[in-house]
């Protein structure tokens, strides 16, 4: 087994940026892969920088497309879009090798059955994190304010190399903990972003701009239809939690755009497929309303198909 002091990210964007800084920083060899040949130049001149409320992070780290290289990291953060996994799996597929390990902390559900398409279930990890990122430019991001990560192996058996994975990020001060429980997490954190996600998203308001009662009564009608949604699945997630971290981020993450508003701002595809879609798919299935979710699904593809949303 390599040591997994050697980490890939598999997608270098606001996300990957930000762990790649923080564990660059603790001493790991930190590879990045991406298709933005001006991100991974910016990664390589100036290292992966994060601007947090303890000042800068700036470390080196080396960044190439996956066919550029011929030797991998043992163990890999996936943090590509949710549409985009399989193509970037496949991308890296020769670097894949009998020790290889991932861990998607990527938003929505349903990542796990892509990654099984590459190796075995004890070598899967799957989980969230709530740690805020923001693009400012190519290879660096903002994140301000604080945020953990959860995350458990999809086989329910502790391992060497993911207890070492959460002592690095922990040393990175990441707030990691491995959880039995991580389904109630990811489910929590699926009605978390399905929220502030969307409903920033469609009003164009950061998170804290949502710290009011017409906004917090919606982001709340939400929470309210997914975490039905999860119950009737089976699955304990909690509202006092999911709670707790909403009051959490209104009242610290200020500033921040959520993800999904990022990526209309920009001109991107969103995930809403992934959170919203993936919501409404269970809840169908299921027969349970949930007509805010669903509104919100499609005001956000039409905002996504018109291609042509200005910044404020």
């Amino acid at each position: 087994m390599e040591n997994t002091r050697s980490i890939g990210i598999l997608g270098a964007g606001a996300m990957g940026t930000l762990f790649a800084a923080r564990l660059a920083n603790v001493g790991l060899d930190v590879t990045l892969v991406d298709v933005n040949d001006e991100l991974l130049q910016a990664l390589n001149r100036d290292g992966a920088r994060c601007h947090t409320d303890d000042g800068l992070l700036q470390a080196r780290v080396h960044a190439a497309r996956a066919e550029q290289l011929t030797a991998g990291p043992a163990l890999w953060l996936v943090f590509t879009k949710s549409a985009h996994t399989r193509a970037a799996l496949q991308g890296i597929a020769h670097l894949i090798g009998p020790d290889t390990h991932f861990l998607s902390l990527q938003n929505g559900i349903g990542h796990a059955d892509v990654l099984r398409e590459m190796v075995p279930l004890e070598r899967i990890a799957v989980g969230v994190t709530t740690w805020p990122a923001r693009v400012m430019s190519p290879g660096e991001v903002s994140s301000m304010g604080q945020g953990g990560i959860r995350f458990m192996p999809c086989d329910g058996q502790r391992s060497a190399v993911f207890d070492l994975l959460a002592d690095d990020l922990n040393r990175a001060g990441m707030h990691c903990r491995i959880d039995p429980q991580v389904q109630e997490a990811i489910w929590e954190k699926l009605a978390f972003n399905a929220a502030f996600n969307g409903v920033c998203a469609v009003t164009r308001q950061t998170v804290d701009g949502l710290a009011n009662p017409q906004g917090e009564a919606l982001l709340q009608r939400v929470l309210d239809e997914v975490l039905s949604v999860a119950h009737a699945h089976g699955v304990a997630a909690s509202a006092e939690r999911v709670g707790a971290a909403v009051r959490d981020a209104l009242d610290h993450h200020r500033g921040h755009q959520p993800s999904m508003l990022q990526d209309l701002l920009a001109g991107r595809a969103t995930e809403t497929g992934a959170i919203h879609g993936a919501v409404l798919q269970v809840a169908d299935r299921l027969g349970i309303a949930v007509p805010v979710t669903r509104t919100l699904h499609a005001l956000v593809s039409l905002s996504e198909n018109a291609g042509a949303v200005a910044p404020r």
